[in-house]
């Protein structure tokens, strides 16, 4: 029923939005379904049908619709939907992993329900695929981190691979969280897995493998020529016809030239990606539809602090499924944001994610959550102990545990 009514609203958004004539400024001026009809026109062995920096993976998902079914821009939109509602009944599947079936069922209204995303999910833009790539990474991560299932890795390389189709440098990020998610869920089952081993050795080759890699990536020289060049960019798009960014959108500049300055600077990128636009920065439709996600993250970031003190020191043992992919991809936008504008569309997908740890934080703040074992057994729930007996002396039966 959830998904239904979230599947339902989706559509009556498309379509209220089309009534109202507000679409322009909702989509803004991306041109994707302009290079979507040009791989649409093309064979398919044209080499144009896979995913490429001139072609990223949501403009070939654009253009098979179109290509076999001659899709308008509002059909494509339904398939957005679509694929977005995947990707959160994927999340609400790694909280039942997580946290049970109460927390599932109150998760999965809460997801299909959250207002931005009930505009935002529909945006022919990247960030649908983006969710259905986060739910595949979370999903696969509960399952390593119960039990690690190695369908789990499994879920979660698929997840990585629509990400980098989709977007390269965020799926690099995801990727990053991934493989510290299975060291995690490796350590902490060693000596009751006999599969933990072979993976903690493999983690460590991949990190030896990818660290002169990760180490040229933020060389300051490396750092200066394309990330602080491509921020400046970004933060000021008309400097190079020799104008002012006069945005009420327009982020200020940092300084990303060293490792350093990217330390104490990223900080303020990550305060922009959550809590901007704010209220007194919006002038058209599109930016109040982004207050509001603004609005729903402050109040999960207030809840999650309530609930972060009661489950302190289990935070990650609870969540880490889902925290590891959330982090990652947080510092990965914070580094690429260009306007209060481009972040609000980064959060759509970050917001479901910190609703399903405060779900999970919340269902065992309760009592209620699960007892997730290490041993492969599924989760089950708590069952509170029945009353003693009223009589005075009476003993307890045979081989009870004492309360």
């Amino acid at each position: 029923m959830p998904i239904v009514v979230g599947l339902g609203l989706r559509w009556g958004a498309i379509a209220g939005v089309a009534a109202t004539g507000v679409g322009g400024s909702l989509r803004g001026v991306d041109d994707f379904v302009l290079r979507s009809r040009e791989v649409a026109v093309s064979a398919f062995d044209s080499g144009l049908w896979f995913p490429s920096p001139a072609h990223r993976l949501h403009e070939i998902v654009f253009a098979l619709q179109i290509k076999l079914g001659d899709f308008p821009e509002g059909a494509l939109q339904v398939t957005q939907v679509g694929l977005a509602m995947l990707g959160i009944m994927l999340i609400v599947a790694a909280v039942y992993d997580l946290a049970g079936q109460h927390a599932a069922r109150v998760g999965v209204w809460i997801l299909a329900l959250e207002p931005a995303s009930i505009f935002f999910n529909s945006f022919l833009h990247r960030e649908p695929l983006l969710v259905l790539a986060s739910g595949l990474v979370v999903l696969g991560g509960a399952k390593i981190w119960v039990r690690l299932e190695l369908k789990g890795v499994l879920l979660l390389g698929l997840g990585c691979a629509i990400a980098l189709g989709t977007r390269p440098y965020a799926a690099w990020f995801l990727m990053t969280g991934g493989f510290l998610l299975i060291l995690h869920a490796s350590l902490r089952q060693v000596g009751t897995r006999m599969r933990s081993l072979p993976l903690i050795y493999a983690v460590a080759a991949v990190a030896v493998v990818a660290a002169p890699a990760v180490l040229a990536l933020t060389s300051q020289d490396n750092l200066q020529t394309n990330l602080q060049n491509s921020q400046d960019a970004n933060t000021n798009p008309y400097a190079r016809r020799g104008a002012a960014n006069t945005s009420n959108l327009n982020l200020e500049a940092v300084d990303f030239s060293t490792r350093s300055d990217l330390v104490a600077n990223l900080p303020r990128r990550v305060r922009d990606v959550v809590l901007r636009p704010y209220p007194w920065q919006l002038e058209n439709t599109s930016q109040q539809l982004g207050a509001i996600g603004t609005l729903v993250v402050i109040g999960v970031l207030l809840m999650l602090v309530v609930y972060l003190r009661r489950t302190w020191g289990q935070v990650f043992a609870l969540a880490a499924p889902i925290l590891y992919p959330l982090l990652f991809l947080l510092v990965a936008y914070a580094l690429s944001v260009g306007n209060a504008g481009t972040g609000f569309r980064y959060r759509t997908h970050l917001v479901l994610l910190g609703l399903g740890v405060l779900i999970i934080l919340r269902e065992h703040a309760r009592g209620s959550g699960s007892a997730t074992a290490v041993d492969g057994s599924r989760p089950v729930e708590r069952v509170r102990p029945g009353p003693r007996s009223s009589r005075p002396g009476a003993s307890a039966p045979a081989g009870a545990l004492p309360r």
